[in-house]
């Protein structure tokens, strides 16, 4: 596999929107007297929580070094308020969204790799240090990822029907079209997910984008290189519109695709009487099937089909990265690049590692075959909407959400012209302020006139979070 195949970029950023909660993760020694606790912030909760606090808890039984790991619901909108604050600023940040780097090295608040670290990371991943960099600069340690060009069904109700898997995206379109001449609608689909409301959108576009259009325009729009107006995003938002959302393809109709929470949306599957027969969504979904639905089992799923051939991957991931260069935040940073980092979370399950020095069988059971996925996938491509900048990701979701809300559909009409138009404004407006406040940082860490608050370490425990048992 070619490291093109799978890499990651860096790039401009997307930002979503406050429960706290705090996960404590304490060590079976103490940590040396003037030794100051490492302050970690990031979107896990729950499981995902319990499970990252494990491979903390790994570390300070390790090094005597005490983490606080605090996970938010908003925690995209929160770690933007302590960054403008400069209070409460972690050592480490999980990153959801790469694009917010690029915006972190402007503001000069983020400090680089260590050189242990990425030394852990190019023998770990299949990344050179420039997939991990900004402006020539090691930022990112790559942690974790997801596979999101799922499409989710049961095999029960395939037989009872006589309907088989496709194997091109156009017979796709086929099997939709036969499923929707019976009682069942072909798809299970809600959008939506607070100030994130539309990703499930854009999700869907990408990976059709991804299809059609190959790798390579792909990437062009990720970076921002490509216009909105182009008719490859126009055709892919069209074949979206015509897949999911024309009359009778979704279950609820538009009500339900716009009411509906994006984690409750593939429920009428799962009903005795089967209101949908798929759903397209990454493979965090298991977490929200219905308790006793066991995947592989009552329920299985296959890659979003490609023109022709082996289909390409979307992909989604946390990274991490560091407010602080003090010693024992270096040492944290290269362990969780490690292999070891993983370890305790790979025991758990609900983990795709993504390095290279992992084999499938190092995985949980149950994430095997998403680990397989992606060993075996050449052209894979990491969520583009993930790395655009927060003013013009806000503006791409929101403007998706809205045409969905007045019309029902994004049927290429005259509103979804405009649509395209207002977002490639944007677009074109933040490339520019993206280069010019890049141009003026890097003109300021050469003549040393920059502030680098990236070292500011304070106290990241809000005595207002609920500490976890």
């Amino acid at each position: 596999m070619t490291r093109r195949g799978r890499r990651w970029t860096l790039l401009v950023v997307a930002l979503t929107a406050s429960t706290l909660l705090l996960w404590q993760c304490t060590s079976a020694f103490d940590a040396e007297p003037d030794t100051e606790a490492i302050g970690v912030f990031g979107p896990w909760l729950n499981e995902d929580a319990d499970a990252f606090a494990a491979v903390l808890t790994d570390f300070t039984e390790r090094t005597g070094i005490d983490v606080n790991y605090t996970g938010s619901s908003d925690f995209d909108s929160d770690l933007r308020q302590r960054v403008t604050r400069g209070l409460d600023m972690p050592d480490v940040a999980v990153i959801p969204q790469p694009g917010l780097i690029a915006e972190l090295f402007v503001r000069g608040q983020i400090v680089p790799l260590s050189e242990p670290t990425i030394v852990e990371i190019v023998e770990n991943y299949p990344f050179s240090t420039e997939e991990i960099s900004v402006d020539g600069t090691a930022f990112l340690a790559p942690y974790r990822t997801n596979v999101k060009s799922l499409v989710w069904y049961r095999p029960d109700v395939f037989a009872d029907n006589g309907w088989t898997v496709p194997d091109t995206l156009d017979g796709l379109h086929e099997l939709v079209d036969e499923i929707q001449t019976t009682d069942i609608a072909p798809w299970c689909f809600s959008i939506e997910s607070g100030a994130s409301t539309g990703w499930a959108v854009s999700d869907w576009i990408e990976d059709l984008l991804l299809r059609r259009a190959g790798p390579d325009v792909y990437e062009q729009w990720m970076l921002s290189q490509l216009p909105f107006t182009d008719d490859a995003v126009a055709a892919a938002v069209d074949e979206f519109d015509d897949l999911v959302l024309a009359p009778g393809r979704t279950v609820g109709g538009a009500q339900r695709v716009l009411g509906e929470s994006v984690e409750d949306a593939s429920g009428p599957m799962f009903d005795t009487e089967p209101g949908c027969a798929l759903y397209r969504q990454a493979n965090f979904a298991t977490a929200w099937f219905p308790d006793d639905v066991v995947a592989g089992d009552q329920v299985d799923f296959f890659v979003l089909p490609g023109v022709e051939g082996d289909p390409p991957l979307l992909r989604g991931g946390g990274g991490l990265i560091q407010f602080s260069d003090r010693a024992e935040v270096n040492d944290l940073m290269t362990f969780l690049a490690s292999v070891d980092g993983a370890r305790a979370w790979l025991e758990r399950g609900g983990y795709l590692s993504g390095r290279d020095t992992l084999t499938v069988d190092d995985h949980a059971e149950e994430d095997r075959p998403f680990a397989q996925l992606l060993l075996d996938a050449e052209v894979q491509r990491f969520d583009a909407s993930d790395t655009f900048q927060s003013e013009l990701r806000d503006t791409w979701l929101s403007s998706l959400t809205a045409l969905i809300t007045e019309t029902g559909r994004l049927d290429g009409i005259a509103g979804l012209d405009d649509l395209l138009v207002e977002v490639d404004e944007v677009r074109r407006e933040v490339v520019d302020q993206v280069a010019i406040a890049a141009a003026a940082r890097a003109d300021e860490l050469e003549t040393g006139s920059g502030t680098d608050t990236a070292t500011t370490n304070t106290d990241t425990t809000d005595n207002t979070e609920e500490e976890a048992p």
